[in-house]
């Protein structure tokens, strides 16, 4: 009776994120509802007690901070249906120390999670940002958003990067411009223009 109300609501649950999903205009807002619903059916407390422990454990480590360290990791991990966590990945890594701030608090979650009947709830793939207060960037691709203060001045926005990378693609200066794209590509990994651009920038280079 248990697991057939559990199942019940799971797809309720899924049904709500569905049609929550279809009411935003973008493909991230779509997945972050999606992986919130899911959240509420694996994560003991649900999303919003996975977004209080998150916020409760992460540090803004001072190296990134003094370094106007702001970007997205995309974390992969398998909470299998037993409640264990294994293959747990980053992707786009931004480190100084950032790496590990991210990768203690996922392991930390040992324990903190509902048993299921279906491996289909047992991949995640959750986009976490590392963002300074003052300075302007993609705010809507990530699920969890660490902001930090920032380091006694206001670190330069994506739309100054923007900027520096456009006037070198202008003047066909690919080598100038990839390490700027490659840069805005650690704060916003789900740009398809900056993917654009950054193949512009290589044939340049050619």
């Amino acid at each position: 009776m248990i697991k057939y109300l559990a199942s019940i609501t799971l797809c309720f649950a899924l049904l709500i994120g569905k049609g929550i999903a279809q009411e935003y205009s973008t493909a991230s807002e779509s997945r972050n509802a999606q992986l919130r619903n899911i959240l509420d059916y694996r994560y003991r407390g649900g999303f919003y007690t996975f977004e209080k422990d998150f916020n409760i454990a992460v540090e803004y480590p001072e190296a990134a901070r003094q370094n106007c360290i702001i970007g997205i990791t995309i974390v992969s991990l398998v909470v299998n249906c037993d409640g264990s966590i294994s293959r747990i990945s980053l992707k786009n890594s931004l480190k100084y120390g950032i790496d590990e701030q991210i990768s203690q608090f996922f392991n930390g979650t040992y324990g903190k999670w509902n048993k299921c009947d279906d491996d289909r709830y047992t991949k995640f793939e959750i986009p976490v940002q590392f963002t300074m207060k003052g300075t302007k960037t993609n705010t809507t691709d990530a699920l969890l958003v660490k902001e930090g203060k920032n380091p006694g001045f206001v670190c330069n926005d994506d739309e100054y990067y923007f900027l520096k990378a456009e006037k070198a693609l202008e003047k066909k200066k690919g080598k100038k411009a990839l390490p700027i794209i490659e840069f805005l590509l650690k704060r916003d990994p789900y740009n398809s223009k900056l993917y654009d651009m950054k193949k512009e920038a290589i044939s340049y280079m050619k």
